[in-house]
């Protein structure tokens, strides 16, 4: 599916991103779903509500709230796959146990979003040093396949 770890972790950025725009349209669909049925400021053609033209309303976004968390869903699945790779299924493995600090810094620039000068002065490096610690990273994962990293053997075992 993905040919190296830049491409798999490219995509889990994507899927962070992606995630991150959907809860802020669910958060806006509250905001929405909230007036719904209640008295605004337009002005009245009518002198009673019109229900079918609310449920209409109320049925759009609930449709739409639905596709929103489906597509969060499959996000959310491609992130925790990443943070298996990181980290184990257990915590205690995957890249982590074979390369160091650069998997959090993986995780902090591809899954929470940080700029690499974010990374760098989180991590108290400069931050060419970290992406290119990053690169090397990248290709140790690469050299061992998804599999082997994900549960952290290889080199870390021996």
């Amino acid at each position: 599916m993905y040919e190296t770890a830049r491409e798999f972790f490219d995509a889990a950025r994507q899927a962070a991103l992606d995630a991150e725009r959907c809860r802020l349209q669910l958060r806006a669909l509250d905001e929405t779903a909230d007036g719904i049925g209640s008295p605004g400021f337009e002005p009245r053609v009518r002198s009673t509500p019109d229900p079918t033209r609310e449920q209409a309303r109320a049925s759009a976004v609930m449709d739409q709230r639905a596709r929103l968390e489906a597509r969060q869903a499959e996000d959310y699945r491609l992130i925790d796959a990443a943070c298996e790779v990181l980290y184990g299924p257990d915590n205690h493995g995957g890249l982590w146990a074979l390369v160091g600090w650069p998997a959090d810094a993986i995780w902090h620039h591809y899954l929470a979003l940080e700029t690499w000068d974010e990374v760098g002065r989180r991590m108290h490096f400069h931050p060419k040093w970290v992406i290119a610690q990053v690169a090397v990273a990248l290709d140790v994962a690469d050299g061992l396949g998804d599999f082997a990293t994900r549960i952290g053997r290889g080199i870390a075992e021996g």
